[in-house]
């Protein structure tokens, strides 16, 4: 594996299991673990368009530039092309059709979720041509989704717990066909995407008729909590034509077609432990889910403050800037705001939907200390987030101050905030921002993606 495999550039996350093709790539050394887990690009596949609202929770950020064709596997990014090359080459995992298969999501920082999809590619698929949107189904076979809203209202349903595994029904294929697995999140305007290959054999003959244990429902969570109810929901197990069991500290409380349950009469301050599972047609259990610890509120009238804020991590560092990013905090007031501090002092302060900041103006080749915390609507603070150190790189030598050569025009960082119209320096040209962006990936870079600047003439 690559020397700097475990490297300070862990973020995000990757499908653990079944092994990905860049999961095999970094086995194999060709990618670390940074990049393992940031195959990261625009939501809304297949969409092509960046700048839309989710229309199940349209306060979540807008979307980034989905990944163009040619270019679904590395996601857009120039340091995984090699995974984008077509052909039959690539290690598969031996399946059959209606196979119900476990899916593993890791993470290395959790955003807050709004859905998992799961292509698959057309039964008339061309491996020796290019991934593209034509090569996929247009609509996913299986997705897993939340549906609470303001993400920065519920970071605790929407946060995803470590690992997530998904129970999938394949859907009814024969010889070798792409699976991809999209991670969308709410507070991003980004999505992980996962290229997984598979080789079908057999004649799957069993086509869900509920002759096999079905799948398991996926993402069981609550969605309301009082001192006495807990109002729970889940998605459609993955396999048609099944009831659903919910298990309470391992005793059923319901068993029926719904997809949710209020469940009464509960003592107050007091944790349970819930699953759920799927049944056939023939009575045929599935595995129940994993379990969900949900505690009832107190009717004590004490008010709280926030909890810190977690996981401060930096998403990027230039030779004068900081980009920070963190996850929400909750308590019993919402949250309004979040506070930046660098060195102990104040420096900036956010919206409670706003969860980065970038910190510009900084030295080159020095150390600077970051904590985040949050208030809420009654001026409540929250103690500190975890410290995070960053150390700022040096100027280049022809860095010029950040401007180029001839003065006039800013030059391009990585991490940097650009708007449409905005123009800046890059490789001895000037070039124009197409569309408002966060430069995250070093081939956002002018000269190589060119749906985001063109050439200043």
């Amino acid at each position: 594996m690559s020397s700097n495999t475990f490297g300070a550039a862990l973020r995000h996350g990757h499908i653990a299991t079944p092994a990905s093709r860049a999961f095999f790539a970094w086995q194999e050394g060709k990618l670390n673990a940074g990049q393992l887990n940031q195959r990261e690009a625009g939501k809304f596949f297949p969409a092509t368009q960046s700048g839309l609202t989710d229309p199940v929770a349209p306060t979540d950020s807008p979307n980034a530039l989905p990944p163009r064709d040619g270019e679904i596997a590395s996601a857009n990014q120039g340091d995984g092309r090699f995974l984008d090359e077509p052909g039959t080459h690539w290690k598969k995992h031996t399946v059959t059709a209606n196979e119900i298969m476990k899916f593993v999501w890791t993470y290395t920082a959790p955003h807050a979720t709004r859905r998992y999809n799961y292509f698959i590619t057309r039964e008339d698929w061309n491996p020796n041509l290019p991934l593209s949107r034509a090569q996929f189904e247009s609509t996913p076979f299986f997705k897993a989704e939340f549906t609470e809203q303001p993400f920065w209202s519920h970071g605790a349903t929407l946060r995803p717990t470590g690992p997530t595994t998904h129970e999938i029904q394949l859907p009814q294929r024969s010889g070798y066909h792409v699976l991809l697995a999209v991670w969308e999140v709410a507070d991003t305007g980004n999505a992980f995407y996962q290229v997984i290959d598979l080789d079908f054999v057999g004649n799957g003959n069993d086509n869900g008729n509920g002759d096999t244990i079905p799948a398991a429902p996926a993402s069981l969570h609550a969605t309301e909590v009082t001192t006495s109810s807990v109002a729970l929901a889940w998605n459609a197990s993955a396999t048609a034509g099944v009831s659903y069991r919910l298990y309470r500290n391992g005793n059923m409380i319901f068993n029926g077609s719904r997809l949710s349950f209020v469940d009464n009469g509960l003592m107050e301050n007091t944790a349970y432990s819930y699953t759920i599972s799927a049944v056939s047609a023939t009575g045929k259990e599935s595995a129940q889910s994993a379990a969900v610890i949900v505690t009832t509120k107190s009717s004590s009238t004490v008010v709280t403050p926030p909890t810190a804020p977690v996981r401060l991590h930096s998403m990027s560092v230039t030779a004068d800037s900081a980009s920070l990013m963190w996850g929400s905090s909750e308590g019993s007031n919402p949250i309004a705001s979040y506070i930046i501090y660098r060195e102990g002092d104040e420096i900036a302060r956010v919206a409670a939907s706003q969860l980065n900041y970038t910190d510009r103006g900084l030295r080159a080749e020095t150390t600077y200390r970051y904590f985040v915390a949050a208030v809420d609507s009654q001026d409540l603070l929250s103690v500190p987030s975890n410290v995070l150190t960053v150390t700022t790189l040096a100027n280049s030598s022809d860095d010029n101050g950040g401007n180029d050569d001839n003065g006039q025009y800013p030059a391009w960082r990585q991490g940097g905030s650009y708007t449409a119209g905005e123009i800046v320096s890059h490789n001895g040209k000037n070039w124009v921002c197409i569309q408002s962006h966060t430069a995250w990936a070093i081939d956002w870079a002018p000269g190589l993606a060119e749906t985001l600047w063109y050439e200043a003439r």
